[in-house]
């Protein structure tokens, strides 16, 4: 399977998860267009602006991996601990926790975003 750049949906999100600002998302595979045949719920490159964030959620039924791309931020876990990230970091968060993502730089910071739904 390949999907394009330019087959990928664009949008942007206004205060996502509750969190400031908005995040801009490039979407290669969403719940709409998913395979069935995948457990992957979602798989897209994100950008926070600077003074931007997405706020802190749980999830429930699945987990996310965050593969920063460039720029600097502050991850929240589900404990609530931060932690500085940077171009070449990875981010979990399993299913049943929580975890937000803040630009803390001076320039946007993008990521990879990837869900996995729990096959429950």
């Amino acid at each position: 399977m390949l999907i394009t750049s330019e087959q990928a949906a664009r949008s942007i999100t206004e205060k996502a998860k509750g969190g400031l600002g908005h995040v801009s998302h490039v979407h290669y595979i969403n719940p709409k267009s998913r395979p069935a045949s995948t457990r992957v719920a979602m798989a897209a490159i994100n950008t926070i602006p600077v003074g931007s964030s997405l706020g802190y959620h749980i999830h429930e039924t699945d987990e996310e991996l965050f593969f920063i791309l460039e720029g600097q931020g502050v991850f929240t876990d589900t404990d609530h601990k931060e932690y500085q990230v940077s171009s070449g970091d990875v981010t979990l968060c399993r299913q049943g926790e929580s975890h937000g993502l803040v630009n803390s730089g001076t320039t946007p910071l993008v990521f990879a975003a990837i869900i996995i739904d729990s096959g429950n």
